[in-house]
């Protein structure tokens, strides 16, 4: 539980990051469109000290029609790949995974907030944030 959970924190920050712009974005709610997106996940990625062009990939091939589900998927990877024992956790016990993220999601009120405005659901976020930490196994 400890080692899925370091992937949750690292997602979570780069989550609350975006939403402060701390990356040196004016960006203060989720991004909706690919470009915003990408530029976000550039910067998350390099604070995060993981390869900007494997979170650009993974937005890229994420499973999903809305940029803003690639962009929670990718936000995954980011964690997944910053704590590359976890994203085994997230293969391996997914539903206890995703109920922390579901459990870290809840803690911040902005971030509820942003996934109402943009209409993705608590759990759909938990759901495609997880998967990402999975795939940074891959």
């Amino acid at each position: 539980m400890l080692v899925e959970y370091a992937s949750l924190v690292a997602a979570m920050a780069v989550l609350t990051a975006s939403l402060t712009g701390a990356f040196g974005q004016k960006l203060s709610v989720l991004p909706t469109s690919s470009g915003a997106a990408i530029s976000t996940l550039n910067a998350a990625a390099g604070a995060q000290k993981v390869p900007k062009g494997g979170a650009r990939t993974a937005y890229k091939t994420a499973p999903y029609s809305k940029p803003v589900l690639n962009y929670l998927y990718a936000v995954g990877w980011i964690g997944g790949k910053k704590s590359p024992l976890s994203c085994l956790f997230a293969r391996t016990q997914p539903t206890e995974t995703e109920q922390e993220a579901l459990t870290e999601i809840k803690k911040s009120t902005r971030l509820v907030k942003q996934l109402r405005r943009v209409h993705v659901g608590q759990r759909l976020a938990a759901s495609v944030v997880v998967k990402g930490i999975a795939s940074a196994c891959s």
